[in-house]
């Protein structure tokens, strides 16, 4: 799997102080098992070949993960779906998670995938709570309804190329540039 490597991400604190959290792959121990999603299980079902697990750390406590596949696999990879993001839903104590786990993903799709600017280069499905975070905060563009699993729906959304490197500017203005940390 492609890994972009560690790096150093401002957060607010629930002070409203600005702090320094990590984005980076994960291991197995990272993997919570009382959150809402069987990370433990989509762990074990990974085929880290085009797959990886990244995690968000603050104060060395996991507060989100997010799993990603690069597709076509086998082939060169031409997008990237983000399968599985989820913040810590006992702790948000700081923010934005959600935001800097999709930056990373999209940092990860722009080196890896090679799209025309108006081509899907992220693609995810939200569960219907979620739809007004990824239309609204992330701005990503909603694509049609799916189905997830049967009598479980479903929400596509996508950043083309340019929307991507839209998000990421946008990003960076309000919480400052990422730095790559050992």
């Amino acid at each position: 799997m492609i890994h972009i490597g560690k790096f150093q991400a401002n957060v607010l604190d629930s002070s409203g102080n600005i702090q320094r959290a990590f984005l980076l792959p994960a291991t197995p121990a990272d993997v919570p098992r009382e959150w809402s999603f069987d990370w433990p299980g989509i762990w074990s079902s990974s085929d880290f070949n085009y797959q990886g697990i990244i995690k968000f750390v603050y104060e060395d406590q996991v507060l989100g993960l997010m799993r990603y596949g690069l597709y076509p696999y086998p082939g060169i990879p031409a997008f990237l779906e983000v399968e599985q993001l989820e913040a810590n839903p006992a702790d948000r104590f700081v923010e934005p998670v959600g935001r800097w786990l999709l930056w990373y993903a999209v940092q990860m799709a722009l080196r890896a995938c090679s799209v025309d600017e108006d081509q899907t280069l992220v693609f995810l499905i939200s569960l219907a709570e979620a739809i007004r975070y990824y239309r609204d905060r992330i701005q990503m563009e909603y694509l049609e309804p799916v189905t997830v699993a049967p009598g479980e729906d479903g929400y596509a959304f996508r950043f083309t190329r340019s929307a991507a490197q839209a998000f990421c500017r946008r990003q960076s203005a309000q919480w400052g540039n990422p730095s790559a940390s050992n």
